[in-house]
C-alpha cells in the first residue's frame, strides 16, 4: 500500500511519470494536426490548379483550333501553320477528365493542346484529315498506347525540327 500511495504521490503511472506520459501524447496529437493540416491544403491547392486548368471553350473549325482555360490563357494553332501533331496518353486524368491529349504544334512556343474522349473528337478528326498524309493507322496506334507515352504520329515535311 505504501509503494501504491508513493507512485500517485510521484505522479506515476504504470511506471511511467504522468506528466511525461501526458506531454508524449500531447505532442503526438498536435504532430497528427500538422500532417493533417498539411493534406488538407496541399489538397486545395491541387484542387485550384485544376480549376484553373479547365477547359473554358474549345473551337475547333476550319481555320484551325483554339483553347481557352478558366485561368485566362488560351492558345491556339492554324491548320496552314501547323507543323506537328503529337499524342499524349497521361497516367491520370487531365483537369478536363482525359486520359489522353493531343499536341497541335505551330512552333517552339506555340501550339494547342486538345483533350481527347470528352466530346471534340469528331470535330478534331474532320480537322486533323486538313493535314496533308495524316496517317490515321498511326494516330489509331498512339492513342492504343499504355500510359505514360507519348507519339509524334504526324510532322510537315517541310518543317524545321528542332536541335
Amino acid at each position: 500500500v505504501a509503494d501504491r500511495e508513493r507512485v500517485r504521490r510521484d505522479g506515476r503511472r504504470g511506471g511511467l511519470p504522468y506528466d511525461r506520459g501526458m506531454g508524449l501524447l500531447l505532442m503526438a496529437l498536435a504532430a497528427l494536426v500538422v500532417i493533417v493540416g498539411f493534406a488538407v491544403s496541399a489538397r486545395r491547392v491541387r484542387a485550384t490548379k485544376l480549376s484553373k486548368a479547365v477547359t473554358v471553350s474549345l473551337i475547333i473549325d476550319e481555320h484551325g483550333v483554339s483553347r481557352h482555360l478558366a485561368d485566362g490563357r488560351s492558345e491556339s494553332a492554324r491548320w496552314l501553320s501547323v507543323t506537328e501533331v503529337e499524342v499524349i496518353c497521361t497516367p491520370v486524368k487531365t483537369a478536363d477528365g482525359a486520359t489522353a491529349f493531343v499536341m497541335i504544334t505551330e512552333s517552339e512556343t506555340s501550339g494547342c493542346l486538345v483533350p481527347l474522349g470528352v466530346g471534340h473528337d469528331s470535330h478534331l478528326m474532320v480537322g486533323l484529315g486538313r493535314l496533308p498524309s495524316f496517317p490515321w493507322s498511326e494516330w489509331t496506334a498512339a492513342q492504343g498506347h499504355r500510359p505514360p507515352h507519348r507519339s509524334v504520329v504526324w510532322r510537315r515535311r517541310d518543317a524545321q525540327l528542332p536541335g
